[in-house]
């Protein structure tokens, strides 16, 4: 049996511009209606709301609501396994599969390759052309909400999906890796200290074997963990021992932290590119070439890291080290011009924590 459920949006219109809105959803067999409680702003969705996507996209994608960092509870259940109540991780990235309640292999080409579900050429992602958390109620498949520990904050909590992205693109490395020489976290941004953490803390690499570059000392302060450097000060032609790099910058930075990632790495090293930036990146093909590296593309997250995750967040020490990240309060968000007003704090931030989003629906 399939139901109607109707669902108050506050949808981005344009650069700046949101309108409240309501959006019909169908509630189908083994789908799960959520509503959001908290939420995390993330600098794709400033992008979105500053106008700094290219135009085109900006055509393409707008309206829509906007965030995929965000937790929320089960309001209705049509899965056994998920409960009413239930406070959950939402997984933004659906493959076409579950959209669809067909078989993987019936998907498209990647699927049927059995590629990772956030690479399905058929998928949408929430807050990417594909109304996003901040609306009243969200319909899912079950598999894209996970359950939270009881024994979780959701401060903690909401920081599963950026989290999730690193774990991802670690998962590119085989076991050898992690112990072969030292690991480099280019990045002195939310990124490159969630990517730093799980290394220390999930992968268990020491500190002095784990380096972090950023051109901000306040940030690389944050990094105890780490053994930090500005990349202005750092010989990287002359430094070794360094066999695995992974690039957290994206925009502008791009370019130069890729292209010192080559100079750094040892040959037949590794690179694990994660920074997103809207232009294409020139980098130093030579030296891949000469060196023998490797380089990793890494996108998105899936529900088995969610999964990894909320287990790995119960370690205090962890926990500990997530907090920095963590506002000292949430905004309260209660109608469209709170939301703006929350969105333009948020693109004058220029500060180290994240920004967190309250929900009142009522």
């Amino acid at each position: 049996m399939t139901d109607v459920i109707h669902s108050k949006a506050y949808r981005l219109i344009e650069p700046g511009k949101f309108k409240e809105t309501i959006i019909e959803h169908k509630v189908k067999e083994g789908e799960v209606v959520v509503q959001p409680i908290l939420a995390s702003i993330c600098h794709a969705d400033l992008r979105y709301y500053t106008g700094k996507r290219r135009k085109e996209a900006l055509n393409q994608k707008l309206p829509m609501a906007l965030f995929h960092e965000g937790i929320g509870e089960v309001v209705i259940s049509k899965d056994e396994f998920i409960q009413v109540g239930q406070k959950v991780a939402i997984v933004p990235s659906i493959p076409g599969y579950r959209l669809e309640q067909k078989k993987k292999e019936d998907c498209c080409e990647s699927c049927r390759r059995n590629v990772a579900d956030n690479y399905c050429k058929t998928g949408v992602f929430l807050g990417s052309g594909y109304d996003g958390i901040g609306q009243e109620f969200l319909v899912l498949p079950s598999e894209n909400v996970v359950p939270i520990p009881e024994k979780l904050k959701d401060e903690i909590a909401v920081l599963a999906e950026l989290c999730s992205v690193s774990l991802h693109a670690l998962n590119h490395l085989k076991e050898e890796d992690f112990h072969k020489g030292k690991i480099a976290v280019f990045g002195d941004g939310p990124v490159g200290y969630l990517t730093a953490a799980m290394l220390y803390h999930y992968f268990h690499i020491p500190k002095s074997q784990l380096l972090v570059f950023g051109a901000v000392e306040e940030k690389l302060n944050q990094f105890d963990f780490a053994t930090v450097h500005l990349v202005n000060d750092f010989p990287f032609l002359e430094a070794k021992g360094v066999t695995v790099a992974i690039e957290c910058t994206g925009g502008k930075f791009s370019e130069s932290a890729i292209n010192q990632a080559i100079d750094l790495l040892e040959p037949e090293g590794k690179l694990i590119l994660m920074g997103v930036t809207e232009q294409r990146v020139p980098i130093n093909t030579r030296d891949v070439l000469e060196k023998g590296l490797q380089l990793y593309g890494s996108s998105r997250s899936s529900s088995e890291d969610f999964k990894t995750l909320m287990q790995a967040f119960l370690n205090e020490d962890y926990q500990k080290t997530l907090s920095k990240l963590i506002p000292e309060k949430s905004i309260a968000i209660r109608n469209a011009e709170d939301l703006k007003k929350a969105m333009d704090e948020a693109a004058e931030h220029k500060g180290w924590k994240k920004t967190y989003l309250s929900f009142s629906w009522n």
